[in-house]
């Protein structure tokens, strides 16, 4: 595991943000996923060491979290939620600064932060005084300062804020190719769960200030045995009436499509359906296993409501 953390505690006031956290993170790129005000950001503060634990121990490559907190922010990249910009610079002179942060010399500090401006998608704007950014390459310019160093880890704190729909799926992109390409173990943090499941392979779920589920989206997801998809050659309605008469549960009828969706019990077999709607006159078309999504397991583990996204 490339970080594990252990019974990590952090309280503001009498508020306890973080409650006994233990994790571990393999190297690949990883979806941090829950609503706002679950603890997310004050975990990543916590491993970086700009808020102190109250309780728990870590450790990061052959560092300990929450002692070696230097060395760990040396190869760890970091994108704040909020603005982290310094007027009156450009973005080469403040993505170099922010290299320089991490320990490289100046020279080496320039070049890297040419090459990571271009691959941001700001090489023709690197010039330009940061105070003339849109909100969208502010975005990208937190990423590239978050990637400068050549960091072991990147977190992303809520990259997609303030982006419109095409500024959003470019900084996905983006954040993709990093975890893909540049093979960087990425966290993606965010209460956005079509975000996770469109960077991410593996899944942290946090709520009320703790860990509710971790694992790969691939193992989590994976259907069960008695959850199936049929597409039918007409009559989907009346196939799920038909179903329904039989004993069958019917999950979901699309309102468009010849397809709906059935749980079967223990006692029932995906060749009844044939036998059943074929006596219908009914043809199945096509019977694939039902898998979960993202929001299914995010629901299934934390409480809906309050200010969570839904995903349109």
């Amino acid at each position: 595991m490339l970080l594990s953390i252990e019974n990590f505690t952090v309280s503001y006031g009498k508020n306890r943000v973080l409650d006994r956290i233990s994790l571990e993170l393999p190297n690949t790129s990883i979806g941090l996923l829950g609503p706002n005000g679950a603890g997310k950001s004050t975990l990543i503060k916590a491993i970086l060491g700009l808020v102190p634990p109250e309780a728990g121990t870590g450790r990061f490559l052959n560092f300990r979290v929450g002692t070696d907190d230097r060395n760990v922010r040396k190869y760890v990249g970091y994108m704040p939620e909020s603005d982290c910009l310094i007027p009156g610079f450009n973005a080469v002179q403040y993505v170099s600064y922010c290299a320089q942060l991490n320990g490289m010399e100046e020279r080496e500090a320039f070049k890297r932060a040419h090459k990571v401006l271009y691959l941001a998608g700001l090489g023709e704007a690197r010039y330009r005084d940061l105070d003339t950014y849109s909100a969208g390459m502010k975005q990208r310019l937190k990423l590239a300062q978050a990637i400068v160093h050549d960091p072991y880890l990147v977190f992303l704190d809520e990259p997609t804020n303030g982006l419109d729909p095409e500024g959003r799926e470019e900084m996905l992109d983006l954040i993709r190719q990093i975890a893909e390409i540049e093979n960087r173990c990425v966290v993606l943090s965010s209460h956005l769960m079509r975000d996770v499941e469109r960077c991410t392979k593996y899944l942290v779920i946090m709520d009320k200030s703790q860990i509710k589920c971790t694992g790969y989206i691939r193992d989590l997801c994976a259907g069960q045995a008695n959850r199936y998809r049929l597409r039918v050659n007409e009559r989907h309605r009346g196939a799920a009436d038909i179903l329904k008469q039989n004993g069958y549960r019917i999950d979901l009828v699309h309102p468009r499509q010849p397809e709906l969706e059935t749980t079967l019990r223990d006692d029932q077999a995906p060749r009844d359906l044939f036998r059943i709607l074929i006596n219908e006159g009914i043809q199945i078309r096509k019977l694939i296993p039902r898998h979960f999504t993202v929001e299914e397991i995010y629901r299934k583990h934390v409480s809906v409501g309050g200010d969570h996204d839904k995903e349109k």
